[in-house]
């Protein structure tokens, strides 16, 4: 554990050092009516970390073994958070909300609600609601009269996964302990600003927030991709100047619009050539998709998934197209995750062991799988926890 005098602090919470799991709530949501409400099954696991200042921290949780309940009254921060494991109800005043493992949820810090939870994993990002009022009056946002209130991510956007863009790009930074000051609010912005044009603010009267901007014109992207619109056409049908557009393309998801369409087009082809779509040759559909200089298109396909337009028609042909089983290259980092799943592995290691590229590495699970390499780990590291726990469940019939 540590704490700095700027408000930078890294805590642990943990079963294991004895922390009552009422105290990390008691710290970290000041909420008595949260403590007086809670029910934790016995024999629950759970580990909590918080690392930041005062304006934007990074959160994990893992609460296992047992259902949890509660009730979290208004808070200081709004949270934007992620399950990777388990399920969450949230329960409003209004309405009932359930959160699976997947897009991202907000909840606005002036909502309270009641919560059940049950085998949850997960990461988030605390924002303070004065820090993100600020960031919003300096992009020139309108802010509502009351407080802020947040609408989920359209599915267009949160597919694009834009704020955990960010902090993969980030996150070491912000783990940092000797990032502080003036250069950690400046990377505590970059997110918020995300957070600020990806998540619809409510009530807001008659301005359309932002986000339904992003989110209009990444649609009119992906429907008219074939033609490819003009950043004037985008920008029109978002409702935003070309300029404008420019920025939001960059700050939320890294790229300029004119480089998020050839991306989106590039995307297809390779949908069509792995899938196979289609009879016609590389060319064609290379073509169909605006691509009209073969030596261009080949070297540009090449630098966004480390193989050849006919090495991708090939793989669709082979076994994998066939027969259901996973390419060579999934079976290879499947190999390598079983081997090392006791080990610290990143996307990175298990790309590099694989001889393609990370991004390379997400897309063949995703189109093979449906799963990404993390969560294949995951699920393995799951499965050897349960073996172990049967095994010793035997023993222990054997014993007596």
């Amino acid at each position: 554990m540590s704490t700095s005098s700027n408000g930078f602090r890294r805590l642990r919470f943990s079963d294991e050092d004895g922390t009552d799991y009422d105290a990390i709530f008691s710290s970290e949501y000041r909420g008595s009516e949260f403590f007086t409400e809670t029910r934790v099954a016995p024999g629950t696991r759970y580990e909590y970390t918080v690392v930041g200042d005062d304006d934007l921290s990074l959160r994990t949780m893992r609460a296992t073994g047992g259902r949890r309940t509660g009730v979290i009254g208004p808070r200081e921060d709004h949270v934007v958070f992620w399950l990777s494991q388990g399920t969450l109800e949230m329960h409003f005043a209004d309405r009932v909300r359930v959160v699976r493992p997947g897009a991202p949820y907000i909840a606005s810090a002036s909502e309270a609600y009641r919560f059940e939870s049950e085998e949850t994993v997960y990461n988030g990002v605390h924002v303070a609601d004065r820090f993100l009022r600020t960031v919003a009056r300096e992009l020139g946002y309108r802010q509502p009269d009351g407080p802020l209130l947040f609408a989920q991510q359209d599915e267009v956007v949160a597919r694009r996964e834009p704020l955990r863009r960010l902090l993969r790009e980030l996150t070491p930074a912000l783990l940092d302990d000797r990032v502080q000051g003036a250069m950690r609010t400046a990377l505590n912005r970059r997110l918020a600003v995300v957070v600020l044009d990806t998540f619809p603010l409510r009530d807001v009267d008659d301005d359309v927030p932002l986000a339904n901007r992003l989110r209009d014109a990444i649609r009119h992207i992906e429907d008219h991709a074939r033609e490819r619109p003009s950043v004037g056409a985008i920008a029109a049908a978002a409702g935003l100047g070309e300029r404008s557009l420019q920025d939001v393309f960059v700050r939320t998801l890294g790229v300029t619009p004119s480089r998020f369409l050839r991306d989106h087009r590039l995307d297809e082809v390779r949908r069509q050539l792995l899938h196979g779509d289609t009879t016609d040759g590389v060319i064609d559909v290379a073509r169909c998709w605006g691509f009209t200089n073969a030596g261009r298109f080949a070297a540009t396909y090449r630098e966004r998934f480390g193989e050849s337009p006919g090495e991708t028609r090939a793989a669709a042909r082979g076994p994998h197209g066939t027969t259901g089983e996973p390419s060579a290259r999934v079976r290879q980092a499947m190999a390598f995750i079983a081997e090392h799943a006791g080990e610290h592995l990143t996307v990175q290691a298990i790309a590099d062991a694989t001889g393609v590229r990370p991004r390379r590495l997400q897309q063949l699970f995703q189109d093979e799988c449906g799963t990404t390499p993390m969560a294949h780990l995951r699920a393995v590291r799951a499965a050897a926890v349960a073996r172990a726990e049967r095994n010793a469940a035997d023993e222990i019939g054997v014993e007596r």
